[in-house]
């Protein structure tokens, strides 16, 4: 039986949606690999405590006080270091890289480094197997990215684009390509878990703000967000429908919510749950979703959710695209009640929530097939 040692990437615990592709990975690769065993470096939002609740193991590379721990680690047999929860880097056999949307112009050329183009050639060298699961990529405009990207590409076995966009900035890399496809956000093949305290009545249509939207200056400002939030909440309001704040990623995301509700005639419930899982079940559960996070967005179309979505790059496009549902899509230059009362019909009228309803089901079939052939690529190649 082959010793499979997994170092996963770009996947984190303070992102719901990122920890959501972690539980992805782990309940599909525990599946088929069972003997495998997963890796991760220790960060602020990969603290070891948080590894070890799902059962990952720690890269040792930290340096502290001036010492380097991956030095003396080397001086420690491996079985030693794995009994206490210790994986060295020259043990690591795969990379798996999840990162979501890293490596584009908006994030630049050190990310891209330091995510993995600082270190592909030397893990090729060792003959380490680097995957890239299906993300967002580009634009590439920046001429050191680009130069990150082709690295990347030389290096890798296999890479995933997310969307048609993506897979275009790719193409346009002057790198090798014969290993690049197309293949879906694959945490549409996850289930959710509904939480037991959980109110269906009074929380029926789910508000999942981004800051990004402002750091990106989607919204030119933070007042001009707020509005566009509270006519979409007292339109849903006016309708009689009971709309609720679902937080997917930390205390920026609460802000706006909060700063939201002091703007509101009729407060509304803001919930800040941990498990992803229980998100995604949330979600699920939900009559409608408005959402400005990809995988807020994800988990409603993929559960045939009738949803409406605030984007800030060209991601949320290509998904709904994917979704034959670009009507979903809100302008945030439309900022005035009656075109978002419009928009909101999609979810609010009964005649437009079924239609949408069975659109959403149909296409999402069609893209967990497309995920599912994404991980027989990627078994395959694992196995080889």
């Amino acid at each position: 039986m082959k010793n499979y040692i997994i170092e996963l990437r770009g996947v984190e615990f303070h992102n719901k949606g990122a920890e959501l592709m972690l539980h992805a990975i782990l309940e599909k690769l525990r599946l088929e690999l069972p003997e495998a065993l997963f890796v991760m470096e220790k960060r602020g939002d990969a603290s070891i405590a948080n590894q070890r609740k799902v059962g990952i193991y720690t890269k040792l590379n930290m340096k502290k006080y001036g010492i380097d721990a991956a030095f003396w680690g080397n001086l420690v047999p491996s079985s030693m270091l794995k009994s206490i929860g210790f994986v060295l880097e020259k043990d690591i056999n795969i990379v798996l890289d999840g990162s979501g949307f890293a490596f584009g112009d908006f994030w630049g050329a050190d990310k891209a480094g330091t995510r993995l183009a600082n270190h592909v050639e030397r893990w090729s060298g060792e003959g380490k197997k680097i995957i890239m699961l299906s993300q967002a990529f580009g634009p590439f405009k920046e001429p050191l990215l680009r130069a990150k990207m082709a690295t990347i590409l030389n290096n890798t076995q296999l890479v995933f684009a997310r969307d048609k966009y993506s897979y275009k900035y790719i193409r346009d890399i002057k790198a090798k390509q014969s290993h690049v496809y197309l293949r879906p956000d694959f945490t549409n093949l996850i289930s959710g878990i509904l939480p037991s305290n959980f109110d269906s009545a009074k929380c029926e249509f789910a508000i999942i703000p981004n800051n990004k939207l402002l750091e990106s200056s989607t919204f030119k400002s933070r007042e001009l967000y707020i509005e566009f939030l509270t006519t979409i909440i007292s339109t849903i309001q006016k309708r009689g429908k009971n709309p609720f704040f679902l937080i997917h990623e930390g205390v920026k995301d609460l802000k706006i919510a909060e700063e939201t509700n002091e703007s509101l005639n009729e407060i509304i419930p803001v919930l800040t749950v941990e498990n992803p899982l229980e998100v995604k079940g949330i979600i699920g559960n939900s009559v409608g979703v408005v959402t400005s996070r990809f995988h807020g967005l994800v988990s409603a179309l993929s559960q045939g959710v009738p949803c409406l979505c605030v984007g800030w790059s060209h991601k949320y496009l290509a998904l709904m695209e994917d979704y034959e549902y670009s009507e979903g899509l809100i302008d945030p230059r439309n900022n005035n009640e009656q075109l978002l009362s419009e928009k909101l019909d999609l979810l609010l009228n009964p005649v437009c929530h079924t239609r949408v309803h069975e659109k959403l089901k149909k296409a999402s079939s069609e893209q967990k097939e497309l995920a599912i052939d994404m991980w027989n690529i990627i078994l395959k190649r694992i196995k080889d």
